[in-house]
């Protein structure tokens, strides 16, 4: 693939965006703790073993199938710190769905400076099926899959910075294991130099294009949602903006053979948000022909390299913003809508709806009694 002989380039940029030192907001509270149950595993033996963090909501019942959430850490960041900081746990109680937390092997442990505890999103082992990070974090997956009782058609997955380039890789390599997914400050398929500014050795064209033949024969439509914040220093707009057009672009190709239709790649609809005391927000939506939702940009007006809301403990203030809106409910309020085999999502629910006009029909007998 192109991008190997940009190896150092990669390094360079991943080091940068390892170290950026963003401001925490303003945190004032600790979290009240999880009612659910928490508890910690490992896939794999040795030193290639991964640990992760499995939390099942005092709602799961074994006799009845729950959907399971995956949330990817980013770099210097581990399985438990965006646990905690994420707040996904009170949202699944809510919710009645099981959430992963999938980590790094030990070796990743071992990697220089700032890249320490990062998912080698830049080596093309891990963009391919049962190759790399990205085998691996299917891998847990499919372990609480046979822990669980788990609805194999509500399977979703989000990842945050590193953990978003992941997920890029994963609704590729693995659209038949993930329903839909959603990206927080990520980037495109196999775009892995796309940080700090750099524009990434790839166009969303070139990169769609390598995600659909990574599919094969499993190729599916996978519904995405790409959030981040418009000052973000670390994964540029434009590098998340690609993220959602290469979706976009892939999933066209599922459907039709070409990059630019059926789902357009201009959003029909446009709205805006505001969270109290907090930014100010856009969220573009993209739709099939028939009227479903397929995609979602989310842009927070202001914020840094951060996961959207979430904890406003202290001690997390490195990872979350507090001001934006919650990312959480963000991503399940979209990837919740669909299921694996059917990713149309609630068409009537989703199209926009268009003021009715009321057309007056001639009658010809209108207003006139007929004689008997």
């Amino acid at each position: 693939m192109t991008n190997v002989g940009r190896r150092g380039t990669i390094g360079v940029a991943l080091i940068c965006a390892c170290a950026l030192l963003a401001v925490p907001a303003a945190a004032t509270a600790q979290d009240p703790p999880d009612p659910g149950s928490t508890q910690s595993f490992t896939y794999g033996t040795g030193s290639l073993s991964n640990p992760y963090i499995v939390y099942t909501p005092t709602t799961y019942n074994s006799r009845r199938p729950a959907p399971l959430f995956v949330m990817v850490h980013g770099c210097q960041t581990s399985a438990y710190q965006q646990m905690r900081a994420n707040l996904i746990n009170h949202l699944a109680e809510r919710a009645g769905f099981i959430v992963l937390y999938p980590d790094v092997d030990a070796t990743h442990n071992l990697q220089p400076g700032p890249t320490v505890n990062c998912w080698r999103f830049p080596d093309p082992t891990s963009w391919m099926r049962g190759g790399g990070d990205a085998a691996a974090i299917a891998g847990m997956t499919q372990a609480v899959m046979g822990m669980r009782n788990i609805d194999r058609e509500r399977v979703y997955l989000s990842g945050m910075s590193a953990g978003g380039f992941m997920t890029s890789i994963l609704a590729a390599a693995y659209p038949d294991l993930y329903a839909a997914v959603a990206i927080a400050a990520g980037g495109a398929y196999g775009d892995s130099s796309c940080l700090f500014g750099l524009p990434g050795g790839l166009s969303a064209e070139q990169s769609a294009g390598l995600a659909f033949d990574q599919m094969g024969a499993r190729a599916r439509v996978v519904p995405i949602l790409v959030m981040g914040g418009d000052a973000d220093a670390a994964v540029s707009p434009a590098c998340a903006n690609k993220a959602l057009e290469q979706g976009l672009r892939t999933d066209n190709l599922v459907l039709d053979g070409s990059q630019t239709a059926p789902i357009s790649l201009t959003p029909v609809a446009n709205t805006h948000g505001q969270k109290p005391g907090g930014y100010s927000y856009s969220v573009s939506s993209y739709f099939y022909p028939a009227g479903c939702l397929i995609a979602q940009r989310w842009l927070i007006h202001g914020m840094n390299h951060f996961w959207p809301g979430g904890s406003a403990d202290p001690q997390w203030a490195n990872w979350t913003d507090p001001k934006a809106p919650s990312g959480a409910d963000a991503a399940w309020g979209f990837v919740s809508r669909f299921r694996r085999s059917a990713t149309g999502g609630r068409c009537a629910a989703d199209r926009p709806r268009r003021p009715r006009v009321r057309r007056r029909h001639h009658h010809p007998h209108r207003g006139h009694r007929r004689g008997r």
